[in-house]
């Protein structure tokens, strides 16, 4: 399915550079190629199989490029292949969206980066400092306590628990055995033998203990926007996600979306992003509280989501945003997404055999019937046989993963 509009050009020539080989590389290339007919140049450290053998990404690979110096290096060498063009930066992970904005001042003029500055993005991605300007702006988030070692003090709320690193990419630089992205434990027993496995493993950072609101992945919710120079959120495309990834490393990542509009929901979500000095994409998790009804946010990624794809089905293309942000001169009206579409990152025979039975799961099985369905992987006639066979194989290992992980979300006792 494709809700887009025919390739259009920009006012000035420009070529997307994106940051990381994954997924959410591999959603926005495909955005720029099906508004623009651009063909973007990923880097990264390692390839893999989301942006390999596509017929609209060039992917270069150094692995070192995660070093602050050797990414500096790296671009300026390439910066004379993009003269004459707007080169926009555009990361796609929270790391390199932090690594871009803490040496973007390094590189060539060519570049034009997609990203706020560093301080920001540090309070962003520091949970602790995330929840504090939660409260500043008047936005509700889930009660929190953050804990600097294996003792875990006395708590303002009961179990379940939740439990999950301040600090994403120290954490996983520390594995151990049973090691996941996030943590639901049911009582306190399993929080401090977590909690002890963490800060054994050498983990430095703090980690957040919250209180669990209710319900399961169909109380989620996800945003995904941007915000132009001038302040103005151009872009708020909401989703609701029906089912999420139950394996360790991937937890919490959504498997099924449906797309629809809520003004009281972007209401709170310009009403936090006007509250920093932002610019650039947006990804915003939050959850629905049944207890009194409110709208509890998570996080807010400086960078579009993994499953930001999902905005581009419904008509509201990603690339664009960007594009009128750096090289048209800012002249898009904003938008608030109301366009019903359902994006899958999981085979449909999964969705429809592990979803629970809502209204929100009949509607979606009535937009696969009306055909609005679509995923990121597959379309845009991108079809080397080897790529196809490749995701062939990444698809059908989501069907072993949820055989092997569903509804598993808590520590092995």
């Amino acid at each position: 399915m494709s809700a887009n509009a025919p390739k259009t050009p920009a006012s000035r020539p420009f070529v997307p550079i994106l940051l990381g080989t994954e997924i959410a590389g591999y959603g926005m290339a495909r955005a720029f190629y099906e508004r623009y007919g651009a063909r973007s140049v990923v880097y990264g450290t390692f390839p893999l199989t989301p942006t390999s053998h596509s017929k609209f990404i060039e992917v270069r690979i150094d692995p070192e490029f995660s070093d602050p110096d050797r990414f500096v290096e790296v671009l300026n060498a390439d910066a004379e292949r993009y003269r004459g063009k707007v080169a926009l930066v555009v990361p796609c992970g929270d790391d390199y969206a932090l690594l871009l904005a803490r040496v973007k001042h390094r590189l060539d003029p060519v570049y034009a980066c997609v990203c706020p500055e560093p301080e920001v993005i540090e309070a962003l991605l520091d949970k602790a400092a995330f929840y504090r300007q939660c409260e500043k702006t008047g936005v509700s988030h889930p009660a929190t306590v953050a804990i600097s070692g294996p003792e875990v003090p006395e708590l303002p709320f009961g179990s379940p628990y939740v439990l999950k690193p301040a600090d994403p990419a120290a954490y996983r630089a520390h594995p151990f055995e049973g090691q996941k992205k996030a943590y639901v434990l049911s009582d306190r027993a399993q929080l401090e033998r977590t909690a002890r496995l963490v800060y054994e493993a050498g983990y430095p950072g703090q980690m957040i203990v919250q209180d669990f609101v209710p319900g399961d992945d169909d109380r989620m919710r996800v945003v995904n926007g941007y915000v132009r120079e001038d302040g103005t959120v151009t872009l708020i495309a909401l989703g609701h996600p029906l089912l999420e990834d139950y394996s360790p490393m991937a937890i919490g990542n959504y498997a099924a979306i449906l797309s629809y509009g809520d003004d009281g929901i972007y209401d709170m979500v310009e009403k936090f992003m006007r509250g920093i000095p932002y610019r650039g994409f947006f990804n915003i998790d939050m959850k629905y509280d049944e207890r009194d009804g409110s709208y509890r946010l998570f996080e807010v990624n400086p960078r579009a989501g993994r499953s930001s794809f999902f905005a581009t089905l419904a008509g509201h293309n990603l690339s664009q945003y960007a594009v009128d942000d750096f090289v048209d001169g800012g002249r898009l009206e904003p938008v608030r997404a109301f366009d019903e579409v359902l994006w899958l990152g999981i085979p449909r025979s999964v969705f429809r055999r592990y979803t629970p039975d809502s209204a929100d799961k009949r509607r979606a099985l009535e937009l696969i019937s009306q055909g609005k369905v679509g995923t990121t992987l597959f379309g845009a006639g991108d079809r080397d046989p080897r790529r196809l066979v490749a995701m062939g194989k990444l698809w059908l290992r989501y069907v072993d993963d949820y055989r092997r992980y569903f509804g598993d979300r808590e520590l092995d006792a």
